[in-house]
């Protein structure tokens, strides 16, 4: 496969990774919602929470921009909030607590804040969004037991073990021994790409977990290849089964209702294969890679990356011409020609003529 693998990297740390600035923007945003359910607690005289964990993306430091098509998209975060065991009431109504106090101190909110099947969600008018599971945790001396408020139960959980799960399968099976580690770079980009295509045609994908946990299972280890890891890993999932249930240490993560979102990852990640499967040829070039990768991700940053190879092509060809290389073949190669209009292609001509006749030849090139 064409090694593409620098401008895949600068693709991720520019495009898909979260920028400091945006990474300090989640924690503003979080340590501010927390804030307001302590004095919103406060206010309605209700217990207060014994702790909170952090989960989702911005824990597991998968969290990605939004595609380049939908900037508006949301921002996601997750913060859990535990009670002790004797300070909660029923499930419905501790969560009830959590909403009521971010809807008391909240501003700038797109609706009233939500109390949905396992979490409160607030959306803020400016696109960002955060998830609050509520927990309540039974202390001993052996250690605490979690319950996840779903519904009308409070039913047995481990909120930090996804966590501790995708952290040991990131350093266990990534090539790099410590540092950025290979397997959370394809799992961002895998997000993106879910993102990206969901976007285009406005369809539900996999998302959040799911996402993740799809493309942990598909992962194949290229070292030093992110570009190549990234297209075997869609090649993976591509040959997964819809129906197939999608496992999280050891979970189902996967509902019914997920096989469309599933099916969809599927196809496109076939569909993307199929053109980076172009890329294996040994006549294979810095445009035709640019090209292919601008089909899997949708972002701008691969057409300056054409448009710079096919102006380098076209100046190399054009200093050939003017030494007496010839014109049929080397002014125009057939993948800088392809990028021109018929215009550009007769000035370029042209201009490689009359460069050929001033250096002092007469003939006709293409009979020599």
């Amino acid at each position: 496969m064409y090694d593409f693998s620098k401008e895949i990297t600068r693709f991720h740390e520019d495009h898909v990774r979260l920028t400091n600035n945006q990474r300090t923007d989640m924690r503003k945003r979080r340590d501010a919602n927390l804030n307001r359910i302590k004095s919103g607690f406060a206010e309605l005289n209700k217990p207060s929470f014994a702790e909170t964990i952090s989960q989702g993306g911005y824990a597991q430091k998968t969290m990605t921009q939004p595609p380049e098509a939908d900037q508006e998209s949301r921002y996601d975060i997750d913060l859990g909030v535990v009670f002790e065991q004797d300070d909660a009431a029923g499930p419905r109504t501790t969560r009830g607590w959590v909403r009521d106090a971010i809807a008391r101190k909240a501003t700038n909110i797109k609706k009233n804040p939500e109390t949905k099947k396992k979490c409160v969600r607030v959306i803020y008018a400016d696109g960002y969004q955060c998830d609050f599971p509520v927990f309540r945790r039974h202390s001993t001396l052996a250690g605490s037991t979690y319950e996840l408020s779903a519904g009308d139960e409070w039913d047995e959980s481990d909120p930090r073990s996804i966590n501790v799960w995708i952290d040991e399968q990131v350093s266990t099976r990534s090539p790099e021994t410590s540092g950025s580690y290979q397997l959370r770079r394809i799992i961002r980009m895998g997000k993106y790409f879910t993102k990206t295509h969901a976007a285009r045609l406005n369809r539900k994908f996999p998302g959040g977990l799911l996402a993740t946990a799809l493309f942990i299972e598909a992962y194949v280890p290229i070292k030093g290849r992110d570009d190549e890891a990234f297209r075997e890993t869609l090649r993976n999932i591509s040959y997964r089964y819809k129906h197939s249930p999608v496992y999280a240490n050891g979970m189902q993560v996967s509902e019914d209702k997920d096989t469309d979102r599933i099916e969809r990852l599927i196809e496109e990640a076939e569909a993307s294969v199929e053109e980076l499967d172009k890329l294996d040829g040994d006549d294979t070039t810095e445009a035709n890679a640019g090209t292919a990768w601008k089909k899997v991700f949708r972002h701008s940053f691969f057409d300056e990356i054409v448009e710079e190879a096919t102006n380098s092509a076209l100046t190399h060809a054009e200093k050939k011409s003017a030494l007496g290389v010839g014109l049929t073949a080397a002014v125009l190669p057939s993948e800088a020609a392809s990028a021109l209009s018929e215009s550009e292609r007769t000035a370029r001509m042209e201009a490689a003529i009359s460069a050929r006749r001033e250096s002092g030849h007469r003939g006709k090139p293409w009979s020599e």
